[in-house]
């Protein structure tokens, strides 16, 4: 499905087949890639993709075991390097090279890529530094091009981004500050103007808006440095993205306010050192946690899917295959790593009624508008605009052809959604249309095998929604299943390939645990999430699972419905207050109107005044 897109995205960029593949395949291989003659390696499609200022990131992916294995260890590398396990990380490195398939420009550019920040880690030598940037650059960048004016006339993925970030930065810490400000300004500018997702940008623009920042304000042009300052807390906010580059930006943007005459208020510097206080682990201030990753999201091993799959409908390789494939050929498809042929593929997954695309996106089209404004009906959803949500809803479903699951899941989940939403049904049916969505894919009579398999894009979604506000005898039936999710593949680097997912179920968890009163498995959960938090910049925000956190404090401690005045609650206190000041940094109005009223309820008697505190 994502190769049949790749010609017309391509075309709206008016890029020749010989520049989206340059350094990359030749213009033949591209070509072949357009019209399905042969399929890409994830890393191959990842960067032909970013370079039309796509991500795959948002697709739930299937990859052979080998991939699939190679995918994993990439992150995995990442993780060990975030936590500051350096020689765990140089081991995971060379392991990487050793891998079968690891072999080619793209691959030698990631250990590039991670090789940087083992050196940095390393405190090495800038000038080998600068080398191992180098050659990670030249893999698909000719040297001699190497200059700031590249920036206008060529397309990049990621992975070259991330290594000219890196150059630049070197180039100031070598001495050449005006070098350096040239490549700066010339990359925000570039970041600016490029159509890319926002997820992209966050990676990007923030860090070299404060390294150019940084250097204006030495130069004492203090007005020049707040908007690259001001538009990268905006960019970070989106996400609620708060780690040390955050407290960095806004550290330096009170410095630069207050130099051109700007006041910053008393507030604002307490509900910053709130979030400093989060940003610790066991007391160790994350302050080198910031550098961008790559990450590879919502990706699984075909082999191991069809194994878990036909586990739970209790279906024997025997009853399976017949005109599919003998019983040999689908035994080794579970057991050796390789994945099958299209044609057996496709027909094994339709008879688990699963979609068989390798990229699965949350909707099946050939045609780009339909994801665009998949898209714009997602923003006015989550924008509370039901009306123009509705309306683009009703035109996809007249569109989408409904023979393809991943489409008939559409129409379910966001029919029953949209009309909770709007009021039409209470949150009983909705809960039942999306039980009845669950029971396409997962039988009812072995829910627990079902639950311990990887869930496709709907599946979790449903999973999602029904665990987030459940209630009464819905905890106990969710929980049990939230907790098989969970556990299927709890490893580090399981938890970062589904980053989002897994923070939102460590919070359905220890909110229904809560909800049952065992507050010690709530406390054990939320601490989950916190740590997980901490490490990375994705999932749920701070400010939901520190709010938490206090609610079940609370609960510990036994308090009275009316607590005033709050400092006698201590600790409990304390975590509500990290939690509004988290909600004002991400300028997050729903949650901070919560906690207010919350406020006033148990606090504060109603006393308006009361607030400003």
């Amino acid at each position: 499905m994502i190769r049949s897109l790749l010609k017309s995205m391509r075309q709206s960029k008016e890029l020749t087949q010989e520049e989206l593949g340059e350094g990359i395949c030749s213009r033949t291989t591209i070509a072949a890639y357009e019209k399905g003659k042969c399929e890409p390696k994830k890393l191959y499609m990842d960067a032909l993709m970013q370079r039309l200022g796509k991500t795959v990131d948002k697709y739930y992916i299937r990859l052979d075991d080998i991939e699939y294995a190679q995918a994993k260890q990439r992150t995995w590398i990442q993780v060990c390097l975030r936590r500051g396990k350096l020689a765990m990380a140089k081991q995971a490195i060379q392991e990487y090279r050793n891998m079968q398939g690891t072999k080619g420009r793209l691959h030698d550019q990631f250990v590039a890529f991670v090789q940087a920040e083992l050196l940095r880690g390393q405190k090495a030598p800038l000038e080998k530094q600068k080398k191992n940037i180098l050659f990670g650059l030249s893999k698909t960048i000719v040297k001699e091009t190497l200059a700031p004016g590249l920036l206008k006339r060529r397309v990049f993925h990621l992975l070259e981004f991330f290594l000219l970030q890196r150059y630049a930065i070197l180039l100031e810490e070598l001495g050449d500050e005006e070098m350096a400000a040239v490549w700066y300004e010339t990359m925000l500018h570039r970041f600016e103007r490029e159509e890319r997702g926002i997820a992209d940008k966050q990676k990007l623009y923030p860090l070299i808006a404060y390294r150019l920042a940084n250097l204006r304000v030495r130069q004492g042009r203090f007005s020049d440095a707040l908007p690259p300052l001001l538009r990268a807390l905006e960019l970070l906010r989106y996400s609620g993205i708060q780690n040390a580059l955050y407290i960095m930006i806004r550290e330096l943007e009170f410095h630069a306010r207050e130099a051109v005459g700007n006041s910053v208020a008393e507030q604002e510097r307490k509900d910053l050192d709130c979030i400093k206080e989060i940003l610790h682990e066991d007391g160790i201030y994350l302050s080198e946690n910031y550098y961008p990753t790559y990450l590879e999201l919502y990706i699984c091993s075909v082999n191991k899917m069809l194994l878990e799959r036909r586990t739970a409908l209790g279906r024997t390789r025997e009853n399976l295959v017949g005109i599919i494939c003998d019983t040999r050929t689908l035994e080794r498809q579970e057991k050796n790593g390789s994945k099958p042929q299209k044609k057996t593929w496709k027909a094994l997954f339709e008879e688990l009624g699963l979609s068989y695309l390798k990229y699965d996106g949350s909707i099946v089209t050939k045609e780009y508008r339909d994801y665009q404004k998949f898209e714009e009906m997602l923003q006015a959803y989550d924008g509370g605009d039901e009306e123009k949500a509705r309306e683009l809803y009703r035109e996809l479903t007249m569109k989408l052809s409904m023979q393809e699951l991943t489409n008939r899941q559409f129409q379910k989940y966001w029919d029953a959604e949209l009309k909770y939403m709007a009021k039409e049904i209470n949150r009983e049916k909705r809960n039942e249309e999306l039980w009845e969505l669950l029971g396409w894919t997962i039988p009812k009579d072995r829910r627990e095998k079902g639950f311990s398999c990887w869930l496709t894009t709907y599946e979790r979604w449903a999973l999602e929604l029904l665990a987030w506000e459940c209630e009464g005898e819905d905890i106990d039936t969710l929980l049990p299943l939230l907790k098989l999710q969970l556990y299927r593949n709890f490893n580090p680097a399981e938890q970062v390939i589904s980053v989002d997912f897994h923070g939102k179920l460590f919070y359905c968890i220890a909110r229904g645990y809560l909800r049952s009163g065992k507050l010690r498995h709530a406390e054990r959960y939320i601490t989950l999430a916190m740590k997980q938090r901490l490490f990375q910049d994705w999932g749920l925000s701070w400010s939901r699972i520190l709010f938490l956190k206090f609610q079940v404090q609370e609960k510990k401690l036994g308090l009275q419905e009316k607590r005033n005045p709050p400092e006698s609650n201590g600790a409990a206190f304390r975590w509500a207050e990290l939690a509004w000041a988290s909600a004002r940094e991400e300028n997050d109005v729903a949650v901070c109107k919560f906690m207010e009223g919350y406020f006033k309820r148990h606090y504060f008697y109603g006393r308006d005044d009361e607030i400003s505190r």
